[in-house]
């Protein structure tokens, strides 16, 4: 058995290369996410009698027959299968015309009102937002308190939820 900073040495060194090979296995994101979750849990219990020589073989050992597992119980499952004409019912994840339209509007808006802000308070603003200076960092920069640069802050963010209004 792994102790606990080892199991989250492992975890961070290998979650991702390990959901994106069940990805492939089991052809769904959703269902990657669950069995790599599924895979440090059963590593986490694993009795341990023997030491693991080769922690992440074990964890791919594990992934892959939860994913052979996986394939199994959906096996019994019927599938259901749509006809054609009810496709075109299903609704699309990806945002429509109308949603992607008034996005770039509102970006549009917001970008001529980071213009419009007085040249300190954009700079001050814009490199919190974007750079993420924090405001410390940026008082002791501009030669200022950092109560001046959360009033410029919220002089920018009042402006900003002006002009969405």
């Amino acid at each position: 058995m792994l102790g606990g900073e080892a199991l989250a040495h492992l975890y961070l060194q290998h979650v991702a290369e390990l959901r994106h090979y069940l990805a492939q296995r089991v052809a769904c994101r959703e269902v990657a996410r669950e069995l790599a979750q599924e895979t440090f849990l059963r590593m986490m219990l694993s009795d341990g009698k023997d030491a693991i020589r080769n922690p992440r073989a074990f964890l791919y050992r594990i992934a892959a027959n939860l994913a052979v597992d996986h394939y199994r119980a959906q096996a019994g499952r019927p599938r259901e299968i749509l006809p054609l004409e009810d496709c075109a019912e299903q609704a699309c994840p990806r945002p429509g015309p109308e949603q992607v339209a008034s996005a770039r509007q509102t970006l549009a808006r917001l970008a001529v009102a980071v213009e419009q802000l007085p040249p300190r308070c954009r700079e001050v603003f814009l490199r919190h937002k974007f750079d993420g200076c924090r405001q410390a960092d940026l008082a002791r920069e501009y030669g200022i308190s950092v109560n001046a640069i959360e009033k410029h802050l919220i002089r920018a963010l009042v402006q900003l939820r002006l002009c969405l209004h």
